[in-house]
């Protein structure tokens, strides 16, 4: 009867932990999507501001290497978990 009951106990106790162990994980998983950033938009708004900042048009191939530059900046920053600045552009 004793190992009955302690086998009860045991198992309520280790399913506890383990539920314990799911909920912080998706509360991680909630925060981390809350602070990512939108790499389509972050990139055609530093593209756009480095073009006014400057003050030229840019070709189809300088928009496309800068917005790439930008695009990749905020993936890799995603991944890393850092939080992305908007870009400081020097004359």
């Amino acid at each position: 009867m004793k190992k009955v009951f302690f086998s009860a106990v045991a198992l309520v106790a280790f399913s506890f932990a383990g539920m314990a162990n799911e909920i912080e994980e998706i509360e991680i998983s909630k925060s981390k999507i809350e602070t990512e950033t939108n790499c389509n938009s972050y990139a055609m708004s530093s593209t756009i501001a480095e073009s006014q900042y400057y003050g030229y048009v840019m070709t189809s191939v300088q928009f496309a290497s800068s917005y790439s530059f930008y695009y990749n900046s905020c993936v890799s920053a995603n991944n890393s978990g850092y939080t992305l600045l908007k870009p400081v552009f020097i004359g």
